[in-house]
């Protein structure tokens, strides 16, 4: 599934209580009815990625290719992070 949307939130985790293995959890906002609003980024893609810093994806916009794990999690293959904001001056 393809979702576009903004980052409300994003938390590293624990993949399993007690675990030694860590996940991103990505809080979502903008996206469309009927899409999940809670998605993870995986241990192995956080590897590929060590510098993906969660203070700095919260309140980006995203695009993301997501598939549901067998515990009904929602998981991310894919994703993009916005690496500019543009606004109007005030």
């Amino acid at each position: 599934m393809r979702l576009r949307g903004v980052v409300r939130s994003a938390d590293l985790q624990e993949e399993t209580p007690g675990g030694d293995r860590i996940e991103l959890a990505l809080r979502l906002q903008g996206v469309g009815p009927g899409q999940p609003r809670l998605v993870v980024v995986p241990y192995t893609l956080l590897l590929r990625y060590e510098s993906l810093d969660p203070d700095e994806v919260a309140g980006r916009g995203f695009e993301a290719e997501v598939g549901q794990d067998d515990r009904g999690r929602w998981v991310v293959s894919e994703i993009a992070f916005a690496s500019r904001v543009l606004r109007l001056e005030e």
